[in-house]
């Protein structure tokens, strides 16, 4: 379990985005539908400090590294200090930080509910017949393959796969996060109500992998924990 308290103050900064970043070499047009970034393409968003200040950026979001990028002058760079952010905007949705993540906010209640939008990389293994590959176990240090003389390639190298590896975040009153990502584990966390739940994802026909049906049974979690 982990307890955080959100939106706690703190002390007053006045920062810039290109303060503290990163520079990332990169073409825009090599940014579109990498398999790496949560949107297709960077996105005119809005960063609201901790301090009250606001910013407009063109945004995106590394899943494999974790890392909020953005656009200016032509060239990439990476947040360097993301607890001095208290909240972001972008393409309709909201993100607050999470020590060196940003957790998407999907619902706001007694019981909220957050997306660690993450993916893993997997390297390809060697052909093993049959049109199969062996596959590399675990998941791949991104960073260490395309990071060069301290320069930051959004790309993909040849012979890797990006895989999805979502994570929800229940946040109960006290402030206690526990995650989950299937049926299993969610129904765990409220051993209590386990019947009732089982009956739920059955009869609605819960998919753990899609959002809006995991904010359904989030919802209906609420209801019954009056």
């Amino acid at each position: 379990m982990i307890k955080i308290k959100w939106f706690a103050k703190s002390t007053l900064v006045s920062l810039i985005l290109v303060s503290g970043a990163s520079q990332v070499s990169a073409q825009l047009d090599s940014a579109k539908n990498l398999p790496n970034l949560l949107l297709p393409e960077f996105t005119r968003s809005v960063v609201k400090f901790k301090s009250g200040e606001k910013k407009s950026a063109v945004l995106n979001y590394n899943l494999v590294d974790q890392e909020l990028v953005f656009l200016q002058n032509g060239r990439y760079m990476v947040m360097d200090h993301p607890q001095l952010i208290d909240t972001v905007y972008m393409a309709n949705r909201v993100f607050i930080p999470f020590q060196k993540a940003f957790y998407e906010v999907a619902l706001i209640a007694p019981l909220s509910l957050f997306i660690q939008n993450k993916s893993n990389v997997e390297q390809e293994g060697s052909s093993i017949g049959y049109g199969q590959k062996s596959r590399s176990t675990g998941p791949t240090n991104l960073r260490q393959m395309y990071a060069y003389n301290g320069t930051y390639n959004l790309e993909i190298p040849p012979g890797y796969n990006v895989v999805e590896a979502n994570i929800y975040w229940i946040r109960r009153e006290d402030g206690t996060m526990q995650n989950f990502s299937n049926r299993r584990q969610f129904v765990k966390l409220f051993q209590k109500k386990q019947k009732e739940l089982d009956q739920f994802i059955s009869s609605n026909k819960i998919d753990f992998k899609r959002v809006p049906d995991v904010v359904k049974l989030v919802s209906y979690c609420n209801e019954i924990n009056k």
